[in-house]
């Protein structure tokens, strides 16, 4: 004879490579050193620390917002992440115009909360930061493993 099964409440959380204790700390990271320790020490290691977070958590953050509005699967939205995140970096660390609307972008989604964040700067050698965009595909791999 089976025991009676007792009711439990299982509540699935979608998009599990991004809604993990490494991107989310990726983010609180980028949020700190963006909005603060930029301001007080600028330099090379705040500068480098932003893009090796945001060539991290970014591919697994528009996986997760893919995973919202369409069928995909977790590899196909993984790689479009990935591709976006790619261009769109290598575009504003190349180009001075790209940069600009960066900037521009972001100040105007954050304003009506108060909220300033450094500029972009242009600068190719952040382009050693691309590596991440690699982790944070394994990390998504893993994380989408049964």
């Amino acid at each position: 004879m089976t025991p009676p099964r007792t009711a439990t409440a299982v509540v699935r959380t979608g998009a599990p490579e991004f809604f993990g204790a490494a991107p989310l700390l990726a983010v609180a990271l980028f949020a700190i050193n963006n909005g603060l320790l930029k301001r007080a020490w600028p330099g090379l290691v705040t500068g480098k620390l932003s893009d090796l977070l945001v060539c991290f958590f970014l591919p697994l953050f528009v996986s997760a917002l893919l995973e919202r509005v369409s069928p995909l699967s977790a590899g196909t939205r993984l790689a479009i992440g990935i591709a976006l995140t790619g261009a769109t970096f290598i575009a504003v660390k190349t180009s001075a115009a790209a940069s600009h609307v960066l900037d521009r972008e972001i100040a105007l989604l954050l304003q009506p909360f108060g909220v300033r964040t450094a500029p972009n700067r242009v600068d190719v050698t952040d382009l050693c930061a691309l590596p991440m965009l690699a982790l944070a595909w394994i990390y998504a791999r893993r994380k989408a493993a049964p």
